[in-house]
């Protein structure tokens, strides 16, 4: 064969290998811790993110191609989330979602520039994601926000003189909360009167109780998942009875009251959903949710099923010479469970926050 046919049989080839990449599958890679404590809201968005790729496929799929999931258990450790992300780039993935907590996305965020794989994370906050032109795209709230409407609140109930429990393994996140809200804190002269880490080798729950504890403090405010922040207030209740406990955002699954039980009763937090809210495609969808998994939906399966939304729009709506990541900020405004979701420039979206409080074993809408 002529060096010339040869050139044009290798180019066919490719054609049609990439004609077959462009009828076959649609692979989304997933990310997220799904085992040990602390998994339940990575199973809870990865449930949601089936539950989307299943309506869709059951509708035709993308231009004919279904949705394939593709999930990692990152067991919350860094290096095995950057290798599932060189993994997803070997299997030719379109997009990833997740990661679910800020020290992992931290991790990926450098592999998954280096290999352009548009990533949606539900829920990482960590105020130094936002404002940089990347491929990591979020649908939450930053710190920076919720930190700071925690500093309000809290100087609005006359609680001046606070204790904060940070998670040592989500270090991220509990720093960049932490800062945010000292800021506010400190301007609205309040006093952070005690810092403990915990998950970090400094000793156990109880002996963290008893530091936050020691100075009299008027609030103690758990920045940890929802296992560690049931844990802690069971161990600060042995303690102190009275105590008010608020716990941040990340802390608000379920299981923080299945697992805290009486200790948790009064206890305050943000959510990023409103899950009283009776508006039909809601409801709609903690119907299908439930349906599914028997079990209702927490606020990881909502923020995820609203990235769905805006990551299967953006792939049924792109030009073909179109970048999935420009298609994710030029897309318009979407309808998501709650509101009108948006990507900025920078693949930054925003929430509605809710506080709540834990009463009767329910969490509360706070008016």
């Amino acid at each position: 064969m002529r060096p010339r046919s040869l050139l044009s049989a290798i180019f066919l080839g490719c054609f049609l290998l990439v004609a077959c990449d462009q009828t076959g599958p649609i692979k989304i890679g997933f990310i997220a811790q799904l085992s040990g404590p602390g998994s339940d809201t990575g199973t809870d968005s990865l449930n949601a993110l089936k539950l989307a790729a299943q309506q869709i496929n059951n509708s035709g799929g993308i231009n004919s191609r279904m949705i394939e999931i593709i999930p990692r258990d990152d067991e919350k450790s860094p290096e095995l989330a950057q290798k599932f992300v060189r993994e997803f780039g070997e299997l030719g993935v379109e997009a990833i979602v997740g990661p679910i907590i800020s020290s992992i996305g931290m991790a990926m965020l450098p592999v998954i520039n280096e290999l352009g794989i548009v990533t949606v994370s539900p829920t990482i906050s960590a105020a130094e994601f936002a404002g940089f032109r990347d491929y990591l795209f979020r649908m939450n709230t930053t710190t920076r926000e919720n930190a700071r409407a925690y500093a309000k609140r809290s100087i609005s109930l006359g609680r001046k003189r606070v204790s904060l429990a940070l998670d040592g393994q989500n270090e991220a996140f509990a720093d960049s909360w932490y800062r945010e809200f000292l800021l506010e804190f400190d301007e609205l002269d309040g006093r952070v009167i005690s810092k403990v880490w915990i998950n970090n080798d400094n000793g156990t729950h109880a002996d963290a109780a008893s530091r936050l504890l020691e100075d009299t403090p008027d609030a103690i405010v758990l920045i940890t998942n929802s296992g560690d922040s049931a844990t802690m207030a069971r161990e600060i209740r042995k303690l102190n009875v009275d105590i008010p406990l608020s716990a941040a955002e990340w802390a608000g699954s379920d299981s923080l009251i299945e697992v805290g039980a009486d200790a948790v009763e009064g206890m305050e937090l943000i959510q990023a959903y409103d899950r009283y809210d009776t508006n039909p495609r809601f409801q709609k969808f903690v119907a299908d949710y439930s349906l599914m998994f028997d079990r209702e939906p927490g606020y990881s399966a909502v923020l995820t099923y609203d990235a769905a939304t805006m990551l299967f729009t953006a792939l049924s709506t792109k030009h073909p010479d179109q970048s999935l990541a420009n298609a994710m900020t030029t897309l318009p405004p979407q309808t998501g469970l709650h509101q009108e979701l948006m990507f900025d420039q920078f693949g930054d979206g925003n929430r509605n926050i809710y506080f709540v409080v834990i009463e009767n074993g329910k969490f509360i809408r706070i008016q």
